[in-house]
């Protein structure tokens, strides 16, 4: 089995592209996810989320966590093991695919990336990622501002990816290009 990350800054198109994935078959993990039902359905997490912070509302934490430093990383200590134990059981679950992929926007920051053979990052202009936040999230600019900055550069990350996918056009080209890479990586693998 080939172990393909996919990652991606805030409103990069993530999860566009895991759509256009799963819409070839493939088995598709997004972390977003993994986190929402976590917040959701653990009482472990929900414990930590009420001693700590004292409400388990996960907007009410984002916004504490983007202003406390020392709390976001309590934060990220608790929850990364958790995440990632649902992916290794996602790993087990479909170990007799030929491709996996899970879709980690926190992949190198939450040090994620050793457990993959491929990466694949999804690239945007910042300018068009401040636009679509602001549309999607209802953030002011300010707010977008401050999520775009609290993520590693993508100057960074790119630089450690195997493949890389500019987003910054129309959603017609990224299905062209989501197409493009899956047929590169099935001729190389």
């Amino acid at each position: 089995m080939l172990k393909i990350a996919i990652t991606g800054n805030i409103a990069s198109g993530k999860s566009l592209f895991e759509e256009y994935l799963k819409s070839f078959g493939f088995k598709v993990l997004c972390l977003d996810h993994v986190t929402n039902f976590l917040y959701e359905n653990s009482v472990e997490f929900k414990e930590f989320l009420l001693k700590k912070f004292n409400t388990t509302i996960k907007q009410d934490i984002a916004d504490i966590i983007f202003n406390n430093l020392s709390l976001k990383a309590k934060l990220e200590n608790f929850i990364y093991p958790l995440i990632y134990e649902k992916m290794e059981d996602f790993f087990i679950k479909n170990k007799n695919e030929r491709f996996v992929f899970v879709s980690a926007p926190l992949l190198y920051e939450a040090g994620f990336d050793k457990y993959f053979d491929k990466i694949i990052f999804i690239s945007a202009d910042e300018t068009i990622r401040l636009k679509r936040l602001i549309a999607r999230n209802g953030f002011s600019e300010s707010e977008a501002v401050k999520r775009i900055k609290a993520q590693m550069p993508e100057d960074i990350k790119i630089k450690h990816a195997d493949y890389i996918i500019d987003n910054s056009g129309t959603v017609e080209d990224l299905a062209n290009s989501a197409k493009a890479l899956v047929n590169r990586i099935l001729k190389e693998h």
